[in-house]
């Protein structure tokens, strides 16, 4: 949980002491503003971290806004593993084994019975043999979801610092903001 500092609200009391909703006004706008910066900043460090495209992770990530009644935001992920096809296969042109690779810092690796087909009911893509010898049932691979990327320890340690400093940084500018419109 990322908070504002004990010293930047002693500092907005004394420059707005007679106006308190608008310290409170000026606390939902920094959490609003941080909650944002955030989002975009999550997204990024997935992907700098994982082979998946900006459209799923930012469809797995919803914000809950501040008011000034209820001064608190909250950025969650929610959602079911992907498809390894919103990863990366690529295919051996001679017909070897399908190759995978969902991390970027991992290397492709071969998926024993994965092939490229049609279903039965539709579906285009990855597929694999439940039993490897009989022909059906086929099962869909899937690689982790959003919020298991979400929460990784290479994502939060590099995401808790920057809301940290964006938070406070982002009050402290609201409330000289508001100190200047009241002259």
């Amino acid at each position: 949980m990322i908070s504002i500092d004990a010293k930047n609200l002693e500092y907005a009391q004394q420059m707005l002491g007679g106006a308190p909703k608008q310290i409170e006004q000026a606390a939902a706008n920094a959490i609003n503003y941080t909650i944002t910066q955030i989002k975009t900043q999550t997204s990024k460090s997935i992907r700098k971290n994982y082979l998946v495209s900006a459209k799923n992770v930012k469809g797995a990530l919803n914000i809950k806004r501040a008011s000034r009644s209820k001064l608190r935001g909250v950025l969650a992920s929610q959602g079911s593993p992907l498809l390894l096809t919103a990863f990366r296969i690529s295919v051996n042109k001679r017909g070897g084994p399908l190759k995978a690779k969902v991390r970027k810092q991992s290397r492709v690796k071969a998926v024993p019975g994965l092939f490229l087909g049609v279903s039965r009911k539709g579906y285009t893509g990855a597929m694999q043999r439940a039993k490897r010898k009989a022909r059906y049932p086929l099962r869909i691979p899937y690689g982790p979801s959003v919020p298991q990327m979400f929460g990784s320890e290479n994502v939060i340690g590099e995401l808790t610092p920057l809301a940290e400093a964006t938070l406070n940084e982002r009050f402290l500018h609201e409330v000289e903001y508001r100190f200047s419109k009241m002259k």
